[in-house]
């Protein structure tokens, strides 16, 4: 990973072509040489969705995650491809990260510019914090500074240097000092920063990277979160509080999904239809966010009397792990993603507005905290639990009191309960997949149910923010995402099957791209004897990762089918 001269011109060039957000940096270019902060923020924020919600989000994450899906390719697949894994990470360090570097390389010495060298900081402690939950071990405290070899930090240097890094930064901030006039995460009245807000924002990344690590490092974790919860004003208190940032108007800066999907209309196939394993957790469950995610279906092949109709998701393949499964044919076989629930045109708008981290979550984090004992707040478990659900469906535009009311009083969603499995005739078929395999049933089955209730929760606030749902499910481990039954067996992909019993779970991480295992080959080699067992593989456990859940059908499944 190198600090290259194309890089810093690629930098360079994002400067005149970004729109407000980003266009109002536009104004004077030959302020370049003086490596302008406004400039440098500004690019930073815009390759920062590039990097996190561009290729990477259509390719690989929404598939992991199945908000939805479709992509049929290598990678979709759970598989691997070097090359392609280079233009992501190239993507975070040479475009994302670079910019703010240069921040703080020539601003941190000036009494000036101390409130913006610190919110600089905190945004790069966010990009490193996506980055590493990608790769795990990653360059970062010798990141950046134009050398060609780097080493790796290890993930409990990283996230003690993230943790600390937030909390310094959100106490250096003077809300009476200096502001960026164009701030485009932030912005007050005039477009200038909301240091409150900037503030707030590094306090609840923090907790959220607190409660990531709780299972790694106990420890470390209480102690960031005893810190931060003396005083849950520092943290977000409203939606008002969330983090967002909007894509631009132009051709430039656009949403990469409307260039995707509404520009390039041959790819309405690929990555759009509701995902199955998802509706699995809202639908029958009656969820009132649904209608704010997808369109209802209303194509002549979903099944007739289907039980989760007006919804219809579509599975990862209609490939069955084993032949002879299903009783009848196949209700996917040869159906076009088209006809299925397929995500609104408001998440595809040129600009549309990305969650980075909102108020739900923040909630929703304090109830997990404070059920699994790692601290205590102002609130119980149980009220933080509705505080979060609440705050979800108001980000979502959930207006109807007495549709979320209802939702709130479903066994299963009601704190504390287990999912009714007589509410249909079907039993808990109701709430699996098509297959029978997989169950969003809350259950007295050993397992933590308060636990999965909150989990579950979190996993449909972070409706299409697909790296934080991927880090939540590998973290917790606690609801039964359905495995792909037609993976990629070639290249790399986490082959948990066999040639007769097809399917791989979750990928825990990507591998290292081609580009460090070539360009920085030494250090690399040696990151990889900083992950679990020295493997470079997707099932490769990061640090604060539980073990993979197994999922006990598909095990009897399979042990069956070996007896024969």
């Amino acid at each position: 990973m190198k600090k290259t001269i194309i890089a810093i011109m690629t930098v360079a060039l994002a400067f005149v072509s970004c729109t407000k957000g980003f266009e109002d940096m536009n104004r004077n270019p030959n302020q370049l040489s003086e490596a302008n902060p406004e400039y440098l923020l500004n690019t930073s924020v815009y390759q920062t969705l590039k990097a996190s919600c561009g290729a990477i989000k259509k390719n690989l994450l929404d598939n992991y995650v199945q908000y939805c899906y479709g992509q049929t390719n290598q990678m979709g697949r759970y598989g691997d491809i070097p090359t392609t894994n280079s233009e992501y990470f190239r993507a975070f360090y040479n475009y994302a990260l670079l910019p703010l570097q240069f921040i703080e390389d020539d601003y941190s010495d000036n009494e000036e510019y101390v409130n913006r060298v610190a919110i600089a900081r905190i945004w790069k402690y966010y990009v490193f914090s996506q980055v590493t939950s990608i790769w795990g071990p990653i360059p970062m405290s010798g990141a950046l500074k134009g050398t060609t070899s780097v080493p790796y930090d290890d993930e409990p240097t990283i996230y003690n240097a993230l943790l600390e890094g937030l909390k310094e930064c959100a106490e250096a901030i003077d809300l009476d000092g200096d502001r960026f006039l164009h701030d485009p995460v932030f912005a007050g009245e005039d477009g200038k920063s909301n240091l409150n807000r900037w503030v707030k924002f590094a306090n609840s990344l923090r907790l959220r990277l607190a409660v990531r690590i709780c299972n790694a490092d106990r420890e470390l974790a209480m102690s960031h979160i005893s810190d931060l919860m003396e005083d849950e004003s520092l943290l977000m208190e409203s939606n008002a509080d969330n983090c967002t940032v909007k894509w631009g108007d132009n051709e430039a800066t656009r949403n990469y999904y409307y260039d995707y999907f509404i520009v390039q209309t041959t790819n309405l196939d690929k990555a759009n239809s509701a995902g199955e394993c998802f509706l699995m957790y809202t639908a029958p469950y009656k969820d009132p966010r649904l209608e704010k995610f997808f369109t209802k279906c209303t194509s002549s092949q979903m099944p007739a009397d289907f039980h989760w109709a007006p919804y219809w998701g579509k599975p990862k393949t209609d490939h069955t792990p084993v032949s002879g499964m299903l009783d009848s044919s196949n209700p996917h076989a040869g159906i076009p993603a088209t006809a299925y629930s397929v995500m609104l045109d408001s998440y595809f708008a040129a600009n549309y507005t990305q969650m980075i981290l909102s108020y739900a979550e923040v909630c929703l984090l304090k109830a997990e905290l404070a059920h699994l004992g790692l601290g205590s707040g102002t609130e119980s478990v149980s009220d933080y639990y509705y505080d979060g659900i609440r705050a979800s469906m108001q980000q979502f535009g959930v207006t109807d009191e007495d549709a979320i009311r209802n939702y709130l009083n479903v066994d299963g969603i009601d704190f504390d309960t287990l999912t009714d499995l007589e509410v249909s005739e079907e039993g808990e078929r109701y709430f699996m997949d098509y297959l029978g395999l997989c169950s969003s049933a809350i259950k007295d089955d050993g397992t933590d149910a308060i636990y999965t209730q909150i989990i579950m929760q979190q996993y449909i606030a972070l409706f299409n923010q697909a790296i934080d749902a991927w880090t939540l499910l590998r973290r917790s481990q606690a609801l039964d995402i359905v495995p792909h039954y037609q993976p990629e067996l070639g290249y790399g992909a986490v082959n948990a099957g066999s040639s007769d019993v097809e399917f791989s779970y979750l990928p825990m991480r990507l591998k290292y791209p081609s580009s460090e295992l070539q360009d920085n080959a030494e250090e690399t080699a040696k990151a990889q004897q900083l992950l679990a067992g020295g493997a470079d593989a997707m099932d490769t456990p990061l640090w604060w990762a539980k073990p993979q859940r197994i999922n006990k059908n598909l095990k009897d499944l399979v042990d069956n089918y070996n007896k024969q």
